[in-house]
């Protein structure tokens, strides 16, 4: 029971934190781009990159972080190294999967950043890394209090609703 609690739990963090992320790409390509550019690939409102990065952080900070007795600035320090590693390797992992699957570059650094490769860049990896550990810190608490607000089908619903719209987007290009 209680892994299922777990898997019901990190599925709304991972649709609430990918809506998030479409919200905060729209504000990045506002100041990049001078307008709020849809390069989204799924059809709904989330970025599951984004979603994935935070999620990713969340777990690291709750096997290994939250289980500290004391929380020392190496256990921030070695938490935002994580979250970097994570949102690095989402990032990575996405657009190389985008790519392949689609023939277009969702997104390239190198357009703004001295970067060779597209998908990761220190500088913009650094900083999603960071807004991910400070996300696990100071907002995760309210979004753990909202999600025992809502009722399990009502997640469930919103779960298969974003798992069908990445299936129906991911079907259109095989």
């Amino acid at each position: 029971m209680q892994m299922k609690k777990h898997i019901v739990d990190y599925s709304f963090y991972l649709i609430f934190y990918s809506i998030g992320g479409f919200f905060l790409e729209r504000i990045i390509n506002i100041l990049f781009l001078g307008t709020p550019f849809d390069n989204s690939f799924l059809i709904g409102p989330y970025q599951p990159l984004y979603g994935s990065g935070v999620v990713l952080t969340i777990l690291f900070y709750d096997l290994v972080i939250a289980r500290k007795k004391y929380k020392t600035g190496g256990s921030y320090f070695v938490l935002l190294l994580a979250a970097i590693f994570f949102t690095g390797m989402v990032e990575m992992i996405a657009g190389e999967f985008l790519e392949y699957l689609t023939g277009i570059v969702y997104w390239d650094y190198g357009l703004f950043f001295n970067c060779t490769y597209p998908y990761t860049c220190f500088v913009p990896t650094s900083i999603f890394g960071l807004l991910s550990m400070l996300v696990v810190l100071y907002v995760h608490p309210y979004v753990k209090n909202l999600r025992t607000l809502l009722p399990n089908y009502l997640l469930y619903i919103l779960f298969g609703l974003f798992i069908a719209d990445a299936i129906y987007r991911i079907a259109s290009y095989l």
